[in-house]
């Protein structure tokens, strides 16, 4: 049976009634049929949305009232057209004027129960009248006859009851025309429209809500009368008119019709829901049956499934399934309590028969020949009993029940899967078919199948009865018979629906996207080795019922291979589109559930396999699986005379019984299955192999991986080997990741027993880890996800061995040993609860420091660990170093706990983080490697860490300090900076308490740019020396007694400019306690903190140099002292109270004037002068001032505690904390008023320092530095705190060089010509008379030639410049002039004074004139070649900066004021010079 096949019950339509009496029916039937389904209803109901209907299909019935067809009862169904002959007799309208009158049969009586038979919803009179002689005449009087008799009682009768309304229907007249052979006229003419007008007159009624019943509609076929062949159809131009007008009349009366349909059917469907809640209201009330609720409430879903509103329907048989699952668990309540149930049969008949069928087979009896043929039924088939009468008549078992309901579920599921077909479809079958329901058949299916094995189960076992003291057989017969027979109905029950939902688009994308088997493999083979032949019949697919469609050309092969999937490679599909993303789904959708229903079905196969000795169960973690060989003897009922004892001890001899295990099953394929261990693998895994598929086809990857395990188990059963592994190696990544410990156990001990058979040692090794990883988290008890279907929920057996983890572990080991490399494994499968302490231990005589570790053994069995190593890493931002710590000796560890310590002899402080840990056994190495992600790379100061996989633990940041009294190395950069010479940075080495016999410092640049010489660094302080520096980067010392340091310096190069520098020191010593190594980061400022600037000044006879001294940060400094060293050649002094003791801020610079004089006239060669002097700074930052003041005071305090063993560490955390918080604003106060204010400082946060240092000492520790910070509030910075620690820069000056000096003056003279020293007052306008002195000497030229003579004259070029608002100046403004060195030229110059107040002199300017007679002022050309060329002035000139007063030239001024004046009433009247203008 095909489930999704157009089904034919009348239930899928409405059924229609039509009285013809006139046999005209034939004449229209054609016509009406080519124009059903009804389409595009809609039904507006008040207790529902509305409903759209898109197509109603009609089932046209005849009556039994007067029609000449009642003998034949001819039925015409919408869609189904019947064979009508070209031309039509038909009575003439005078034999019914003759009074033919119909006979009238008896009304059928309505049923009790309501909905329980099919009645129309439309009934249709087709009546024939010609003119309206005969209308009056007699038909008429039909009519009226007809209409009283098939009217609804509640249209002419309302005291009817409204339970008539369960069978509602309407009526309806329809005229048929037939063609006017006499008068040839086209229709419609004139009589038809009068017939029709006196029938609408009659029957309509005269209100305006009246219903219109009646129609006509002309006759398309040609018909005989009175021996004429006659076409209703005109020809030319008649025809279209005709055609017009027909279609109009048919589809008024389509229109009609489903208005009246409508109608009905709610009247229908309000009726049946008041009788439904009436019925539900009496639910509790004695004498209620659900079995005639459960066919009302049904009447109202096969209603709407009549009209096409399928949805509906099935929701009303979705709940009636769950009415009917709760009535069967309450008789089965009642049953278990002993009361009566007796709503349902106790037992299937058809059941009860196979039973009895299989029992007398099973005991050689004869079997009645009309039961010996009982085979599988197709249950989804509702018309192979009459399943609604035995439900009314409480006949009906809860098996036959429950398939009964879901049988109709998957009925009206199978129209709603069916779509109409699209543009250019290629199914061929011109449906489609929507996969997403079909996926829902699928779903309801396997849970039935599932759920009806359990109402099979308790159906035999009540029609099976036995006595009390029944035989122990005779149980073990039944006991198999019962589970044959539901395996075997579960079976074909799926195969079934799987043929059902085969379709076609699924078909060929198994075919297209999943070709052949999963993994080629061979025939399986027997463990022996011997080959047997198989005697398994055709595969089942080959023999399911298919499909009806268009898609398969032949029947599949029978010709099946154990990897074969079910589908042939040979059938032609056709050519499929793309699918869309909804089609896609429902495909995906459809694969998952049609792999379900495969797993139910393999369920049931294995069942049967159980019973045969042929189990499938995944071994134990040894390894051990129960397998039955082929050769084993398989024990009979037959063999011997087997005994039992009754209630009184008496043996009692067993009937011989043939063996039952085969009987009951009435499929040909289990029964090929079952005929030998191999075939039934075979099909075991045929079946396995296509759920497999679908699985991976709907994207179902856990799913598909638990049916590649099952692949694998088969494999592995039947000795293939290489294929078990590679179905295994497809699984190793997923069960990884979902952690299935228990089948991975199960699943490892095949591989791991493969790999040995297979003499392949590495993989053995990697299976055998993770055998002993799964062996570790089942025996904790861990949580796990929960199992994918098909792994164990098929009811196979597990063993739960003690699991022998020391074989395994033994294995591991010794066959690592055949290994080059160490064999790698993850830690965190073996151990847990792994913690390091925060708080590092010293030792009391030596460097270096030790860490104590605990971690958990998991493994139940013994284990020597040779070593435990342990990675950390820095925490600090920018920092990669690295120390490794290992523990000392080896151990030998039981499980449970264990604690070490693990120690190192590397010292490089800092804060660290567990990076990774080894623990090495043989040639295993256990390794765990934390994340970046699992804890912060930066510290933070957290308390407590736990790793995201919860291996490990760790306290806070672990913090590596050096004790006190150890080797300790400090870097900076070297006190005494010369300017052309190279910079050096300073290494400190102190041996603390270590007596050193020798050392490497190794140094290395951290910052792109910085190339350190170690091949010139020096020892400049200290006991020790270099004993090799030929390395790059290392520099070799010898010995370093107790308490001494040396002092290591180190030349530097910066390739480019930058702020600071950083380099790693690393070194490594070797004293009486072996070797050690200490190792830090060190991030030094280059920027040099001050800035000179110099502004000199020539005189005739000395140079005085203006020194500006400024900060080139934002830290002030102190200066100690500044001075410039002389030459051999100049002479330099300054005042000594300048720069004594000053402090440099960044808003006020220091100054210094130093005088320059030659020591002697310059007369020497000019690459024998000294002109390069010295200028040496020494000075303190102040921002180290206050570190040192601060530190000096807080080691003091701590020497005088309980805790200068603490001194390093805290020192550090201190010096760290006050360089982070100290400000532009901090410092400037603190050097201003030479004290250190802590409360600026706030809070140290000592807590994130405490919290590494030994746990026991911590509180006290804490309130001594509190109150160490409350007593040391302010720190007072001494007056000569470091200075034997300040640094010195020393800045090479050069000489400013210049050829010419002029001395020019401007002297003024008065009214008496005298002259005056300064301008003294002058007035508005009056000339002043001055004369220019100029004079010029090369002492400052020190690259002149001697052997010029001192006496040539050279030619100058002068100008006086002021601005024209300022002077006017008249007489020789400027000149060309020449002169000898000394030699006092003047030149008169006339000064007019523009304004008043203090006047500054003009400005002048001196050029030298080459010997073209230009001046480099005047010409633009470039200077001559010439000895002379390009000589420079400069020119002291003495009237720089002096001023003349110069007051208006008024004594006396007259103003008018006339205040009435509009224009402000003020003028000048008068004014009056003044006589004579003193000079001051």
């Amino acid at each position: 049976m095909d489930i999704l096949s157009n089904s034919s019950s009348s239930s899928s339509r409405v059924k229609v009634e039509y009285t013809d009496p006139s046999g005209i029916y034939p004449l229209v039937a054609s016509e009406l049929e080519s124009r059903l389904p009804l389409r595009n209803l809609y039904w507006n109901s008040s207790s529902r949305p509305l409903r759209s209907i898109d197509s109603l299909y009609v089932e046209l019935v005849p009556d039994d009232y007067g029609s000449p067809q009642s003998q034949r009862r001819a039925a015409s169904s919408a869609g189904l057209p019947g064979a009508h002959d070209a031309t039509v007799a038909v009575r003439d309208s005078s034999d019914l004027r003759r009074g033919s009158e119909p006979s009238i049969t008896k009304k059928e009586r309505r049923h009790q129960i309501p909905g329980l038979r099919q009645t129309p919803y439309l009934k249709v009179y087709f009546l024939r009248c010609d003119d309206s002689e005969t209308y009056k005449g007699s038909s008429r009087k039909l009519l009226r006859e007809w209409v009283k008799t098939h009217t609804p009682p509640s249209q002419h009768s309302p005291s009817i009851s409204n339970q008539e309304n369960h069978d509602a229907f309407e009526w309806m007249i329809v005229h048929v025309v037939l063609p006017d052979v006499q008068s040839n006229s086209v229709w419609p003419n004139r009589a038809s429209l009068s017939v029709l007008d006196k029938i609408r007159a009659d029957f309509n009624g005269s209100t305006k809500s009246t219903i219109d019943r009646v129609a006509q509609i002309p006759t398309m076929k040609s018909l005989q009368v009175q021996g004429t062949t006659v076409n209703p159809i005109p020809s030319g131009i008649a025809r279209d008119q005709f055609l017009r007008e027909s279609n109009r009349a048919w589809e008024d009366l389509l229109s009609k019709a489903k208005a009246l349909i409508l109608t009905s059917f709610d009247l229908r469907v309000r009726q049946y829901e008041e009788d439904i809640k009436a019925r539900s209201a009496q639910r509790s009330l004695p004498g209620w049956n659900f079995c005639t609720f459960f066919v009302l409430k049904e009447g109202l879903a096969r209603g709407f499934e009549s009209v096409g509103l399928v949805e509906d329907a099935l929701m009303g048989y979705d709940e009636l399934a769950v009415e009917l699952y709760t009535a069967i668990e309450e008789e089965r309540q009642k049953s278990s309590a002993g009361e009566q149930a007796n709503l349902f049969r106790g037992y299937t008949q058809e059941l009860r028969i196979q039973a009895e069928q299989a029992i007398a087979e099973a005991r050689e009896t004869v079997v009645d020949p009309k039961n010996s043929q009982v085979s599988a039924t197709l249950f989804l088939d509702t018309e192979r009993k009459p399943y609604r009468e035995l439900i009314l008549a409480n006949n009906i078992s809860a098996f036959d029940f429950e398939s009964y309901v879901f049988a109709r579920q998957v009925a009206l599921l199978s129209r709603v899967a069916r779509l109409p077909p699209t543009a250019g479809s290629t199914t061929g079958g011109g449906e489609q078919e929507d996969m997403m329901v079909l996926a829902e058949i699928a779903r309801r299916a396997s849970k039935f199948i599932t759920s009806a094995g359990r109402s099979i189960r308790e159906d035999l076992r009540a029609s099976i009865q036995l006595e009390e003291d029944a035989e122990e057989a005779h149980l073990a017969l039944r006991y198999n018979v019962i589970e044959n027979i539901v395996a075997s109905w579960t079976y074909s029950s799926c195969q079934q629906i799987l043929s059902g939902t085969a379709s076609a688009s699924l078909i060929f994308q198994l075919q297209s996207t999943v070709q052949g088997p999963l993994i080629t493999s061979p025939s399986p083979q027997p463990e022996d080795g011997k080959r047997h032949t198989s005697k398994r019949k055709p595969s089942a697919l080959s023999r399911l019922p298919t499909r009806t469609t268009s898609l398969l050309g032949h029947p599949p092969s029978t010709n099946a291979s154990p990897g074969y999937d079910g589908f042939t490679e040979d059938v032609a599909y056709p050519q499929q589109s793309p699918l869309q993303n909804e089609a896609q789904t429902g495909l995906y959708v459809l694969s998952a559930q049609r792999a379900e229903l495969y797993i139910v079905a393999r369920r049931a196969l294995q069942s049967l396999g159980r019973r045969q000795g042929w189990e499938i169960a995944w071994p134990d973690s040894t390894g051990n699986i129960a397998v039955q060989d082929e050769n084993m003897d398989e024990i009979s009922l037959d063999d011997g005379p087997r005994t039992r004892q009754n209630a009184t001890g008496t043996e009692i001899p067993a009937p011989r019984i043939k063996s039952p295990t085969k009987c009951g099953m009435h499929s040909s394929f289990l029964s090929g299955a079952l005929a030998s261990r191999l075939d039934f693998f075979a099909a075991y895994e045929e079946n396995t192999a296509i759920a497999c598929r679908h699985y991976k086809l709907s994207d179902d990857c856990r799913s598909a991986e638990a049916m590649t395990a099952d692949l694998a188990l088969i494999r592995y059963i039947l000795g293939d080997y290489t294929a078990a592994v590679a179905y295994i190696q497809q699984l190793a990544s997923s069960y990884a990741e979902n952690d299935w410990s228990e089948l991975e156990i199960s699943i490892l001990a095949i591989c791991a027993r493969c790999f040995k058979k297979l003499d392949r040692r590495d993989e053995y090794i990697m299976i055998v880890l993770n055998l002993l990883t799964n062996i570790v988290q089942r025996s904790h008890h861990l949580p796990r996800l929960k199992m994918p279907a098909g792994l164990y929920d098929d009811g196979s057996t597990r063993r739960e061995n003690a699991v022998d983890a020391s074989k395994y572990l033994k294995d591991l080991l010794d066959a690592s040993k055949s290994q080059n490399e160490p064999v790698s494994a993850a830690m965190k499968n073996y151990f847990s609860d792994i913690r390091l302490e925060s708080s590092i231990v010293h030792f009391g005589s030596k460097d270096g420091f030790k860490i104590p570790l605990s971690l958990q053994y998991l493994l139940p069995a013994s284990l020597e660990i040779l070593e435990i190593q342990a990675r950390i890493i820095s925490a600090t931002e920018g920092q990669t170093r690295e120390i490794w710590l290992s523990s000392e000796g080896n151990m030998k560890v039981e499980r449970g706990l264990l604690t070490t310590f693990l120690v190192s002899n590397t010292m490089v402080p800092d804060w660290y983080l567990l990076d990774r840990i080894t623990v090495r056994v043989d040639n295993v190495l256990f390794t765990h490697d934390l994340l970046p992600s699992e804890g912060s790379k930066f510290f933070t100061g957290s308390r407590a860490s736990t790793s995201s996989d919860g291996l490990v633990t760790l306290g806070a940041h672990t913090f590596i300090w050096p004790r006190q009294g150890s080797l300790e190395a400090r870097v900076s950069l070297y006190r005494h900076i010369h300017l052309e010479e190279s910079r050096s940075v300073m290494c400190e080495i102190s041996s603390g308490e270590n007596s050193v016999s020798n050392g490497k410092l190794l140094v290395r640049a951290a910052s792109a740019g910085l190339r350190l010489h170690t091949a010139t660094a020096e020892i400049i302080g200290g006991d020790s020396r270099i004993s090799d520096r030929s390395q790059a980067g290392m520099v070799c010392f010898e010995q370093i007694p107790a308490h001494t340091s040396i002092k290591v310096r180190i030349p530097y190069r910066l390739d480019s400019e930058m702020k600071e520098i950083s380099l790693r020191t690393e070194i490594s010593y070797t004293t009486a306690d072996g070797t050690f190594v200490y190792g830090d980061s060190h991030t030094l400022p280059v920027l040099l903190p001050l800035g000179v600037n110099v502004h000199d000044v020539f005189k005739q006879h000395a140079l005085f140099s203006k020194f500006s001294i400024s900060t080139s940060t934002s830290i002030p400094l102190r200066l100690l002292k500044c001075q410039v060293e002389g030459t051999e050649d100049f002479e330099a002094s300054s005042p000594k109270t300048q720069t004594a003791d000053l402090c440099v801020f960044s808003r006020q610079p220091a100054s210094m004037v130093c005088k320059i004089v030659p020591k002697q006239r310059l007369e020497r060669a000019m690459d024998t002068l000294q002109t390069r002097l010295l200028m040496r700074i020494q000075y303190l930052c102040l921002d180290e001032e206050i570190l040192d003041v601060v530190l000096a005071r807080f080691t003091a305090s701590l020497q005088n505690s309980d805790f200068e063993d603490f001194s390093r560490p805290l020192s550090q955390w201190l010096s760290t904390s006050v360089r982070t918080k100290l400000s532009h604003e901090n410092l400037e106060l603190m050097g201003l008023l030479r004290e250190v204010d802590m409360s600026i400082f706030q809070d140290f946060n000592w807590e994130q320092i405490v919290v590494a240092l030994p746990l026991e000492r911590r509180d006290k520790l804490l309130l001594w530095l509190l109150q160490w910070g409350h007593d040391n509030s302010v720190i007072e910075i001494p007056k000569n705190f470091g200075e034997g620690d300040a640094r010195t820069i020393t800045i090479p000056v050069d000489v400013p060089q210049t050829q010419i000096v002029f001395t020019a003056n401007l002297r003024v003279f008065g009214d008496r010509h005298e002259t005056h020293e300064f301008g003294g007052t002058r007035a508005v306008g009056h000339c002043i008379p001055a004369e220019l002195v100029l004079q010029h000497t090369r002492r400052w030229d020190v690259k002149r030639e001697v052997s010029r003579q001192e006496a040539e004259e050279r030619v100058f070029y002068y100008e006086l410049d002021a601005s024209p608002e300022t002077w006017l100046i008249g007489g020789r403004r400027k000149a060309q002039f020449s002169a000898t060195e000394d030699e006092i030229v003047t030149f008169p110059v006339l000064l007019i004074p523009q304004r008043a107040g203090h006047l500054l002199f003009p400005s002048i300017e001196i050029q030298r004139v080459e010997k073209d007679g230009a001046s480099s002022l005047a010409m633009r050309s470039p200077p001559s070649r010439g000895p002379d060329a390009g000589q420079t002035c400069e020119v002291d000139y003495q009237n720089q900066g002096s001023s003349v007063l110069v007051v208006p030239n008024l004594s006396s001024t007259t103003v008018g004021l006339e205040p009435e004046a509009g224009g402000g009433g003020a003028w000048l009247v008068d004014a009056q010079s003044r006589p004579e203008v003193m000079s001051g």
